[in-house]
């Protein structure tokens, strides 16, 4: 509907559709996607999805999605989507029209009909406008049935709301409905929730998946994955303004490349011997951070980082700490992607890779505003 709204009011039927396909899709969602490419030859259709994660490996991994932690939007949507937008549009600033209406949730009755600043919008280059945004229940389907405008089949079977099948965000009607027309699904993620219960250490797993308390799980407890979002160091003795900090893994150029929001990595200019690097910073080109792998009791990899030439040595060893943690706790997300205006962030299965000819260091992707904890998993994975 939001489609036909667009398409008229701009006069304009090449507009490009983006379809979300999260893998977790109505078998309906799938065809009324089809259906609408089919009837509307001119429009430029794109389908964005995730084809680097499996939903049930990273349910494994990090626990399933709940209601204040879902995990899943950027990953197997916003995620994609920018990748889409960005193939498309580079760093442009671009207007996307959304279907979200105010009365469908209570975070959705806080926005607004148009959305502009980097606080609000989840794909950063994104000028977010909602034109049913007050539209009632009643006023959409008179415009759907007034305009003869092809619909989704899941509301035929009773469903209120169309989204991924198994969110947690989903009703009792909704998941009684998918109990009947997706009993196989339904089934198999019954099953794996039932086993997340028992592996998290709930006494009664049927009370806790029947009775939907684990769409209310917060943080990562009973998890071995929590482990990785917690930034462990030491204070080196050796050396003033110098932290040794674990490491999940070995110090790589991965690592290194997390460090290109500074300023400009320059290996050229620390000790060879030591496999030092230097971070100039990205305004005076002073060298502000030393990075050096590091042997450290306790600890199977670590990385030493010493800050220089600051004035709040404290200030940028935090921000140190959110890429340490993020180093260790990405679990490709996509988040960073759809932060980043300059496109310079991509992560995929080689890794998590920054574009330093990109890069315009303004830090997004390290601000706590954007990402709790300097990464997104600290939010899933922290324990109380």
């Amino acid at each position: 509907m939001t489609a036909d709204l667009a398409i008229k009011a701009l006069s304009n039927p090449s507009l490009v559709h983006i379809f979300g396909d999260t893998t977790l899709e109505f078998p309906s969602t799938s065809e009324y996607a089809e259906r609408y490419r089919l009837f509307h030859p001119e429009a430029i259709f794109q389908i964005a999805r995730n084809d680097d994660q499996n939903f049930y490996d990273v349910c494994d991994d990090i626990g399933p999605p709940a209601r204040m932690m879902r995990w899943c939007c950027s990953m197997f949507k916003t995620g994609p989507i920018t990748r889409i937008i960005n193939s498309l549009y580079g760093s442009e600033q671009i207007l996307t029209f959304y279907g979200i209406r105010k009365s469908e949730s209570v975070s959705r009755s806080k926005y607004n009909r148009i959305e502009d600043s980097a606080d609000a919008v989840k794909i950063k280059q994104q000028t977010v406008a909602s034109p049913i945004f007050f539209w009632k229940d009643i006023e959409i389907w008179l415009y759907i049935l007034a305009e003869g405008i092809d619909f989704n089949n899941a509301y035929r079977l009773g469903y209120d709301r169309v989204g991924c099948w198994c969110c947690p965000n989903n009703n009792i009607r909704a998941q009684f409905l998918s109990r009947i027309y997706m009993p196989e699904k339904a089934k198999a993620w019954r099953s794996f929730l039932l086993d997340f219960a028992s592996r998290i250490g709930k006494l009664d797993p049927e009370v806790y998946v029947d009775t939907g308390k684990w769409k209310a799980r917060q943080g990562g407890n009973g998890l071995p994955s929590a482990n990785d979002v917690k930034i462990r160091f030491t204070n080196c003795t050796a050396e003033d303004h110098a932290k040794i900090y674990r490491l999940v893994r070995s110090f790589d150029d991965e690592l290194v490349g997390m460090f290109t929001p500074f300023g400009r990595v320059a290996p050229e200019l620390g000790k060879k011997l030591l496999k030092e690097v230097i971070v100039l910073d990205s305004r005076t080109n002073v060298p502000i951070l030393s990075l050096q792998p590091f042997f450290q009791d306790g600890y199977d990899y670590a990385v030493k980082v010493r800050t220089m030439n600051v004035a709040d040595h404290d200030d940028l060893q935090r921000m140190v700490g959110y890429q340490i943690r993020k180093f260790n706790a990405c679990r490709k997300c996509l988040k960073c992607e759809s932060i980043c205006r300059a496109g310079a962030i991509s992560i995929s299965s080689a890794g998590y890779y920054i574009d330093p000819d990109k890069c315009v260091h303004c830090k997004a992707c390290m601000k706590a505003k954007y990402l709790d904890g300097g990464c997104t998993m600290d939010k899933y994975l922290r324990t109380k």
